[in-house]
């Protein structure tokens, strides 16, 4: 029983392999002339107007952590978790009888040190005047002077103590350091809070917001090459730039690029930039990701391949080519970035003018060197876009996207 099955097995596979070897051996159809007829693309140069995305993180251009200064009581806490709150406005309220009569002390001190000041400085003239009849010795004129110095010096040292005590009250009051949304705090009223009680509160600010991205050394010379040929000396006018939602939607205010980083990051090889928007709605929140989206206003030219035609060995890429002559042959090219909808920019080996095979790469090995039928297809103009992979911050795939406009004629 078993040798049966396995006779039967042998037999299958023969016929599997028999049926592969006549489909992949199967004599193309030929016209009534002969000639294999073969569907060929014209090449010319397609005007596009090129964009760049990449991935993004938002960022709030002021972040300040709100701490208590001096040790207390907390007594007050004035502003509802999330709220939007002022600078200067009053956010938390320490115990203050304790700085109060501090206050109150270090001014009696400083009273008291005026007071010697004033008696030690008129002994002081009077020694003065009594060293001129003689009536008392250098010894007894260099006390009082060194008397009268050392209350000065005590009455700078009871002004500086006050004012710490003064300060220190007015550390009882916490105030917002900047405008913007407050975070939540996790301490309540009557909790002890001193410097080492760490942040009470965060504040952010909400306008403008950061939209932080990088940008690869390779997409840097992109971008730059784009830049140039789209408005030189003029960077920011030839430029749209807008941020994309996660959920695809754009941000209705558009940004503009106000930082970029003077070193390439050693790790990643990537440059770190900055795009601001206006946030008047509090749209964008600080940590939410998107993409920033940068559109050039001026078009440009390239040659553009189907990525089907293009065909790659061990040597690299080609595609298959009729010649004038009509006869099949086969071009080594060197391809620039890819298209999303199915096209390739092409920067060596092809020219304009150019047909290229649209079908039969598998044949088409076989058929180098005969000559064929070739057959105009008319490619319809198409929305086409550029993307790229590599590795920015957060370790997240960053989008390159080139939209070609129209045919060049």
């Amino acid at each position: 029983m078993k040798k049966f099955i396995i006779v039967i097995f042998i037999f299958v596979v023969l016929g599997i392999t028999f049926l592969g070897y006549n489909y992949i051996n199967k004599p193309v159809q030929t016209s009534s002339s002969g000639i294999l007829p073969v569907d060929v693309m014209v090449l010319q140069k397609s005007e596009f107007y090129p964009s760049l995305s990449f991935v993004s993180k938002i960022e709030a251009k002021d972040k300040v952590a709100v701490r208590a200064r001096v040790t207390g009581f907390l007594t007050k806490r004035l502003f509802n978790e999330g709220d939007f709150v002022q600078e200067g406005q009053l956010l938390f309220e320490i115990e203050k009888d304790q700085f109060e009569a501090n206050v109150r002390k270090a001014e009696a001190n400083l009273a008291n040190a005026k007071a010697n000041e004033q008696n030690t400085s008129a002994q002081f003239k009077r020694a003065k005047n009594l060293i001129k009849t003689k009536d008392i010795s250098e010894a007894t004129l260099d006390q009082r002077e060194a008397e009268y110095s050392s209350a000065e010096a005590g009455v700078k040292q009871a002004q500086s103590e006050l004012v710490i005590a003064q300060l220190d009250l007015g550390y009882t009051d916490i105030k917002a350091p900047i405008s913007g949304r407050i975070g939540e705090s996790i301490y309540s009223v009557g909790s002890l809070i001193g410097p080492d009680s760490g942040e009470l509160a965060s504040i952010v600010s909400t306008t403008p917001m950061y939209a932080i991205f990088s940008v690869s050394e390779n997409q840097l010379l992109q971008m730059r090459e784009f830049i140039q040929e789209a408005d030189k000396g003029h960077e920011q006018e030839g430029i749209d730039i807008s941020f994309q939602f996660a959920n695809g939607s754009i941000y209705a205010f558009p940004g503009k690029l106000n930082f970029v980083d003077i070193e390439l990051d050693s790790q990643m090889n990537t440059l770190k930039m900055r795009a601001s928007f206006p946030n008047p709605d509090n749209t964008l929140i600080s940590g939410q990701y998107g993409r920033i989206n940068m559109k050039f206003k001026n078009p440009q030219k390239a040659l553009l391949v189907p990525q089907v035609a293009i065909q790659r060995d061990l040597a690299g890429a080609f595609v298959y080519v009729v010649n004038a002559d009509n006869i099949l042959e086969s071009r080594r090219i060197e391809t620039g970035l890819e298209l999303t909808t199915g096209y390739t920019i092409v920067e060596k080996g092809l020219s304009i003018g150019d047909r290229i095979l649209l079908n039969n790469y598998q044949k088409a090995s076989r058929m180098l060197g005969i000559h064929v039928q070739p057959v105009i297809q008319k490619v319809a103009d198409e929305k086409i876009s550029i993307e790229e992979e590599s590795q920015p911050e957060e370790a997240m795939p960053v989008q390159e996207e080139v939209n070609p406009i129209k045919e060049g004629k």
